[in-house]
């Protein structure tokens, strides 16, 4: 009979500074949500996503050497790219980026310089291996680097 003998709940009457409050904290969320999508939407236009790596991820910078300024006269242009990265994530980033079509990628993974340590005389890494893309363009077209 427990059941029956319960008493009424009684609610709090609402003030006007509850109803107001109310209000404000629903605004605040609005806005934090529109906020939000308009970040995912900017990140969304910049970041793609190609093969588990974000298209800007995979060309880290122009390889600007002597060498690299010769065959720019030539449309191939040389570039920094992730470990990681391949053929086609490279040529979609220079699509996405540069707005150019590659003709011909080539990838070149150079190798990390070893030296001696002469007090402990273990091996270390001087300098780590570099990973490079060549990416040759037809006659038209140039890439520009500011």
């Amino acid at each position: 009979m427990a059941l029956f003998n319960k008493k009424p709940v009684v609610k709090k009457a609402a003030t006007k500074t509850d109803a107001v409050r109310a209000k404000v904290a629903k605004a605040e969320k609005a806005d934090k949500k529109d906020e939000i999508m308009a970040i995912e939407k900017k990140d969304a236009s910049v970041v793609q996503k190609a093969g588990g790596l974000e298209l800007n991820m995979i060309l880290l910078r122009p390889h600007i050497t002597e060498k690299a300024t010769d065959l720019s006269e030539k449309n191939v242009y040389a570039f920094e790219i992730a470990r990681g990265a391949n053929k086609a994530q490279v040529r979609q980033a220079v699509e996405k980026f540069y707005k150019v079509k590659p003709v011909k990628i080539a990838i070149i993974m150079g190798i990390a310089k070893y030296m001696k340590n002469r007090r402990t005389g273990r091996m270390q890494t001087k300098k780590t291996a570099i990973k490079k893309a060549l990416v040759y363009l037809k006659k038209g077209d140039k890439i520009e680097f500011v």
